[in-house]
C-alpha cells in the first residue's frame, strides 16, 4: 500500500514540476540590438558609414529628408502562458551623418522618449444601400433578359 502511495505522491510532484515549468516567461528580441561595445567603438568625427556597417550590420531604418541618419530599432519582450505582452525594453539607436558619411553624432532613445497614440475606434459610414444577406442572394433575379445575355439566344 505505501509503494502505491509513493508512486502517486512522486506522479503528483511530476505534474506540478511541469505545470510551474510551462508558466515561465518567454522572452523575444525583435529587431536589432545593438551591442554597446560595438557602439562605443564608433567615434563621431573618426568612423564612416562602412565602419558602423561593419560593427552593427544593416540599419532598420534610414532618414528620408534632412541628414542622413540610421536608426537601430529593437524591443524585448516578455510572455507568460497566454497573457499579453509585456515590452522589457526598447531603444533606438541613431547615427547622425554629415555630407561626406562620416558619423556626426550618436544617440539613444529609450520607451520613456516615445508617445503613446490613442486609437479611435469609429467606423466611417460606406457609400451605397444596406442590404441584407437574402436581398443580396435574391435581387438579381430578373434583372436580364436574354437580348443582352452572353450566352445569346
Amino acid at each position: 500500500m505505501s509503494r502505491n502511495r509513493f508512486r502517486n505522491n512522486g506522479f503528483a510532484l511530476a505534474l506540478i514540476v511541469i505545470g510551474l515549468g510551462a508558466c515561465s516567461p518567454r522572452v523575444a528580441t525583435h529587431g536589432n540590438m545593438v551591442d554597446i561595445d560595438s557602439l562605443a567603438a564608433i567615434e563621431p568625427g573618426q568612423s564612416d558609414k562602412g565602419r558602423v556597417l561593419a560593427l552593427l550590420g544593416s540599419p532598420s531604418t534610414e532618414s528620408e529628408f534632412g541628414q542622413e541618419t540610421w536608426m537601430y530599432i529593437a524591443n524585448r519582450t516578455e510572455q507568460t502562458a497566454f497573457f499579453a505582452e509585456d515590452v522589457i525594453e526598447q531603444r533606438v539607436i541613431y547615427i547622425a551623418f554629415d555630407g561626406d558619411g562620416i558619423v556626426d553624432s550618436i544617440g539613444r532613445l529609450n520607451q520613456e522618449d516615445g508617445k503613446r497614440i490613442e486609437f479611435v475606434n469609429r467606423k466611417t459610414e460606406t457609400a451605397g444601400q444596406k442590404i441584407s444577406f437574402l436581398q443580396q442572394l435574391f435581387g438579381n433575379i430578373g434583372r436580364f433578359n436574354q437580348e443582352n445575355s452572353p450566352l445569346g439566344n
